[in-house]
């Protein structure tokens, strides 16, 4: 069976664990979770993909899940299924990773047909970005650093925001990470989330955390660090700090969902729910 009208739609989504109920009658159905079964593939190795899919339609409704490839705009991995009423369910797709070593992007996402026509729930949850290492790369020197973080510049006290890192990672073998937000003052790390991955990598890691209910101006920083054989070290100039105002007033932080979670992660998607207070 063939999808002629499925178009592949590139969004980075914020993955989630936590399923917010939808509204009975309602016709959507969206990727609430995404990963694979290992890290890292050896060239033409068989990479298998794990969806969790939550859906609500009032009537028996045909879905396809799939795994396109971000270059070529094809697929690489889809299937069928009828589902009816609320459920949550994983779904497994499979598909032979390529010849050369690289890191490979992909998009999961799912579709629901009404009538003759394929089309996404505008959930926030209907696409997401999949990175898939292939054999061994990386310039062969171990190194990390933070390249971007967004962060709300003005919160309420005790308001829980959201900040996004984004981080470079360079390894020559499968190595454990850490991306933080510290208090450069003390060095304390008020989050943090542990990943591992080899090669040269990007990735964009989401952090929760509530306000402090003082109001004032505060420094926080963003960092990654790595594990070798001589223990836990950092690259020069791996760190990036930036300033949250707290004040009755606030400010608007648009559109961040409820997730803590890794989006586009840098081999796997990966999942953390953690809402710390500074």
């Amino acid at each position: 069976m063939q999808k002629t009208t499925k178009i592949i739609l590139v969004i980075l989504a914020i993955s989630s664990m936590l399923i917010t109920p939808v509204a009975a009658q309602t016709q959507e159905i969206g990727i609430y979770g995404a990963w694979t079964d290992k890290l890292q593939y050896e060239p033409g190795e068989t990479v298998t993909v794990t969806l969790e899919l939550s859906w609500d339609f009032p009537s028996a409704t045909e879905i396809s899940p799939g795994v396109a490839d971000t270059v070529t705009e094809a697929y690489v991995a889809e299937d069928f299924f009828t589902v009816e009423g609320t459920g949550t369910e994983n779904v497994t797709l499979s598909f032979t990773a390529p010849s050369t070593n690289a890191v490979y992007e992909y998009i999961v996402d799912v579709y629901y047909k009404e009538g003759e026509t394929w089309v996404q729930s505008d959930t926030g949850f209907e696409a997401h970005f999949l990175y898939v290492q292939v054999g061994s790369t990386g310039s062969g020197e171990y190194n990390a650093w933070v390249t971007n973080v967004n962060a709300p510049s003005r919160v309420k006290p005790g308001e829980l925001f959201t900040v996004d890192v984004d981080i470079d990672i360079s390894f020559p073998t499968n190595t454990t990470f850490s991306v933080g937000i510290t208090d450069p003052e003390t060095g304390e790390v008020i989050i943090e989330f542990v990943d591992a991955g080899e090669g040269d990598l990007s990735g964009t890691y989401n952090f929760e955390i509530y306000a402090p209910e003082t109001e004032g101006t505060y420094t926080l920083g963003a960092d990654v660090v790595f594990e070798t054989s001589s223990g836990w070290t950092f690259s020069e100039g791996s760190t990036q700090t930036f300033d949250i105002t707290v004040s009755e007033g606030g400010g608007a932080i648009p559109g961040f969902p409820m997730a803590s979670v890794l989006a586009g992660s840098l081999v796997a998607l990966a999942f953390a729910y953690r809402k710390p207070r500074l």
